[in-house]
């Protein structure tokens, strides 16, 4: 789970993916992403698979729920839980990240 903002998003061709910027307001089980807690405004490069969505807007701020690549990127497929962020969030945010995984690898 990661709270950030779009600071760009590029579509490309239609055959390539595209891509969407994203400054990190923070993230939660990040997990399999490999990486420490950024630093607030870090940024993350997301693959954006299809051309349409999810619809992301440039300067607005999002909770984004995507996968890895084949490569260990980020990515964001169409089916992606994606909503608009509130800072009232941040708390149950919070609590998932302290959280254990209760599922089996």
């Amino acid at each position: 789970v990661l709270t950030g903002t779009v600071k760009s998003v590029s579509r490309g061709p239609p055959q390539e993916p595209g891509w969407a910027v994203v400054s990190v307001l923070s993230l939660h089980k990040s997990g399999g992403l490999g990486v420490p807690q950024p630093a607030k405004g870090a940024t993350l490069r997301l693959q954006l698979p299809c051309r349409l969505c999810p619809a992301l807007k440039k300067g607005s701020s999002y909770v984004l729920m995507g996968r890895l690549g084949g490569d260990g990127g980020a990515v964001l497929p169409p089916d992606a839980f994606v909503v608009p962020y509130r800072p009232q969030q941040q708390q149950v945010l919070g609590n998932l990240s302290k959280r254990p995984c209760r599922g089996t690898p």
